[in-house]
């Protein structure tokens, strides 16, 4: 049975949600239906808005608190963002959340963009421990004057919300026709509250649970808490978590986790996070294990619990996958084709850009616009005429604009309104230079493309400006080579 490849999504197979705008969205993989509950598309990017939705509900019906309360939370940092992001809505609380260190340095400046005051915990810590961030955080709310320790491992608030919304949600945008149900573990909210509702609904429902490899939760034993994966794991048992409801334990690499949310972006365009593409493998697990050779199509349901724009410096890059070691064959073969292989060996001089037009900081802004618009420039190079050094570069864009606001005349000197140039790591300058010369490899050069427009090219000691080179014509340069045959 096919169950590495997933087909795209069918728009007729979209379901939207009913309380978060959520989407249900639909795979065919060979002989099962693998379905994929988006809960990234949630306000915040992921299933815990609905958990801090009741928990503020039920404080607030209880009293429990006011404007000048802190919210003291413990966790991945995902419910944090959730009950800082709706906070701001309902009274302005404090949020202080207590988070691993391995906790990515996105998720940190997004806390840090609500204001939620971080405190850093050991990741490999067990949760009765006084490292542990349960054990600080019970500190933090105990001397913190109207403090609330929102402890979503325990509260039953986190199990309600999704027995009770969740699971009927599902239900009714499955039209009561499930097989096996695959969720990620952290708190064991989601799980316990979906099986609950869903077992007692749909008779021989399976239930599977997905922790990363070295995650504890299912035997309570403290591990090495290795894993990179964040939103699901631990190293202990939670006491909302009902192990009765669970089916089948499956464990998942990072890796694996990693790889599968990477093909989950660039094949099927759905955008969720390491912990998504962890259960999405571990259902194509469970399906190659189990459903072979079913009579019928056995429909599978997995929850992706947050979104992959949470993770830019890690998930989405390359170079932190390699240096991890977290790409699959296929991945690392696309990585290093587009790294290498797809110029092969091949230079700047290889691009043969015509020669250089450039201008001396005296010229003229009316000159140098008439000359842009001639020769189909977007840029000038401006040279130091005593030295014929590099210096800056007029752009056509900003000159237009300057012209139009009435902040720049036809006679001013280009002097005045150049991006002037300096070696980098010095500071002062508008903008930091970056030597190109002949020899750069296209590799390089198409990197240096992903943060900078157009590239001048110098000989080693910037002495002579010889050309400029546009990702236009490193894709020209391609396009040649494919059409001649030379891949």
């Amino acid at each position: 049975m096919a169950t590495t490849k997933l087909a795209p999504p069918a728009i007729t197979d979209a379901i939207a949600g009913m309380s978060l705008g959520l989407l249900v969205y639909g795979f065919t993989g060979g002989q099962i239906e693998l379905l994929a509950k988006t809960e990234f598309s949630n306000p915040s990017g992921s299933i815990k808005d609905r958990v801090a939705q009741r928990i503020l509900s039920n404080l607030r019906a209880a009293n429990k608190i006011k404007e000048s309360t802190a919210l003291i939370v413990p966790g991945s940092g995902n419910l944090a963002i959730s009950l800082a992001a709706l906070s701001s809505q309902h009274g302005q609380y404090k949020v202080i959340g207590l988070v691993p260190e391995r906790t990515t340095h996105d998720r940190i400046q997004l806390l840090k963009s609500f204001d939620v005051e971080i405190v850093r915990t050991q990741v490999e810590a067990h949760a009765e421990s006084a490292e542990s961030q349960f054990s600080i955080a019970k500190k933090i709310a105990t001397n913190l004057p109207e403090a609330v320790l929102v402890d979503e491992y325990s509260d039953g608030a986190n199990v309600q919300v999704h027995s009770q919304e969740t699971a009927e949600e599902i239900f009714i945008q499955c039209q009561g026709r499930l097989d096996v149900l695959v969720v990620g573990v952290e708190s064991g909210g989601s799980v316990t509250g979906l099986a609950r509702t869903l077992k007692a609904k749909i008779p021989g429902l399976k239930v599977v649970a997905v922790e990363p490899e070295h995650s504890s939760i299912q035997d309570g034993v403290t591990g090495n808490c290795a894993w990179k994966v964040e939103d699901i794991g631990g190293n202990f048992t939670p006491t909302i978590l009902d192990k009765s409801l669970i089916d089948e334990w499956i464990q998942v690499s990072d890796r694996e986790s990693y790889s599968t949310a990477r093909q989950l972006i660039r094949e099927e365009g759905v955008f969720g996070g390491p912990s998504s593409g962890s259960v999405v493998a571990a259902a194509l697990r469970y399906a190659e294990t189990h459903l072979k050779g079913a009579a019928q199509k056995p429909r599978i349901l997995t929850i992706l619990n947050d979104t992959a724009r949470n993770y830019t410096s890690t998930l989405l890059s390359d170079d932190w996958l390699l240096e991890h070691d977290l790409m699959d064959e296929t991945l690392a073969k696309a990585a290093a084709y587009n790294r290498h292989e797809k110029y092969r060996a091949a230079s700047v001089e290889d691009l043969q850009l015509p020669a250089a037009v450039t201008i001396p900081p005296t010229a003229t802004v009316g000159y140098a616009l008439d000359l842009m618009l001639t020769r189909d420039f977007s840029q000038l190079p401006v040279l130091d005429p005593t030295n014929r050094k590099l210096i800056g570069y007029i752009s056509l864009t900003a000159l237009t604009s300057l012209l139009e606001q009435g902040r720049a005349h036809e006679s001013h000197e280009v002097s005045k309104w150049m991006y002037s140039f300096v070696k980098k790591g010095k500071k002062g300058s508008r903008s930091t230079y970056e030597t190109i010369t002949p020899n750069t490899p296209l590799a390089d050069l198409s990197k240096f493309f992903e943060k900078h427009s157009f590239a001048v090219v110098t000989d080693d000691d910037r002495r002579w400006c010889l050309g400029v080179a546009t990702k236009y014509d490193l894709m020209t340069f391609l396009n040649r080579r494919q059409s001649s045959g030379r891949f």
